[in-house]
């Protein structure tokens, strides 16, 4: 189920020696993001190049069934990331915005997260955590449970995530920005929230092009637009998967993993 597709030409070119892999939306598929990594993996390996970024876009939670362990595997790779020679990026997204609320009793959006997956996020943690409670336990409850036993680890790389990343000319953020103003001065709202205004903008070129997530592409394949790159391809989703786009130069080479073997179906499915 991996697809690596021939380079794609951008209309603008990063530095020199230098390369940003950029992965899309991830939703609690643990088996889909490894197996795209360990393909990443072997491209770098293959390829190497003085200066390397790897960005991750956002909303690693909430749909799929494993969320927990992909927050684990996440902070791992940050913790890794310190001593390394290359430099990884992690970016917020509505979904973890929406699991940090619901960890807050005062939060103001709990039956939002919970309409949008956030129930199978709790689940998750109670397996992770190896907690067992009754299969007709209530929301509620389960949700305290959630919060009581929250890893205190996952809890300092959660609100650790950023909201923006520039490099050269390309700026990375979850669900896009607002194209009349700077990259630097975005709302927060936006670069996690925003669809129509940024997806649908038209107007003139600017120096630099949005790489971004958040936003299901029709086809479940990674697009380019003249503003845009998209790379939300449906994680979640039995005909979906999990894109990363190499970019070195002017171009972008796409690879993708979609891989039902063990893919548990829901209502989000």
């Amino acid at each position: 189920m991996f697809g690596l597709f021939p380079k794609k030409k951008l209309r603008v070119k990063l530095p020199d020696n230098t390369r940003v892999i950029a992965i899309g939306d991830i939703h609690g598929q643990h088996k889909r993001l490894s197996k795209l990594m360990k393909e990443v993996d072997l491209y770098r390996k293959k390829n190497p190049i003085d200066h390397e970024t790897i960005v991750f876009l956002g909303d690693y939670v909430d749909r799929g069934p494993h969320s927990a362990k992909i927050i684990d595997y996440l902070r791992k790779r940050a913790k890794a990331a310190k001593t390394a020679a290359h430099t990884e990026v992690f970016l917020q997204g509505n979904h973890e915005e929406l699991m940090i609320e619901g960890l807050d009793v005062e939060g103001t959006r709990h039956d939002l997260w919970w309409r949008n997956g956030g129930l199978q996020t709790v689940n998750s943690y109670l397996k992770f955590l190896k907690i067992e409670v009754p299969e007709d336990l209530g929301a509620e409850e389960r949700l305290n449970i959630f919060r009581e036993h929250f890893p205190k680890k996952h809890s300092k790389f959660v609100h650790s995530l950023q909201n923006i990343y520039r490099v050269g000319p390309l700026v990375f953020a979850h669900a896009g920005i607002r194209m009349d103003k700077a990259p630097g001065k975005q709302k927060q709202q936006d670069l996690r929230w925003i669809r129509d205004p940024f997806l649908y903008w038209e107007g003139k070129n600017k120096d630099f092009l949005v790489v971004h997530g958040h936003s299901i592409t029709p086809s479940f394949k990674p697009e380019i637009h003249a503003h845009r790159v998209a790379l939300d391809t449906g994680s979640y989703k039995l005909k979906g998967k999990i894109t990363a786009g190499i970019f070195e130069g002017n171009t972008v080479r796409f690879v993708s993993n979609g891989t039902r073997k063990g893919f548990n179906t829901n209502k989000f499915s």
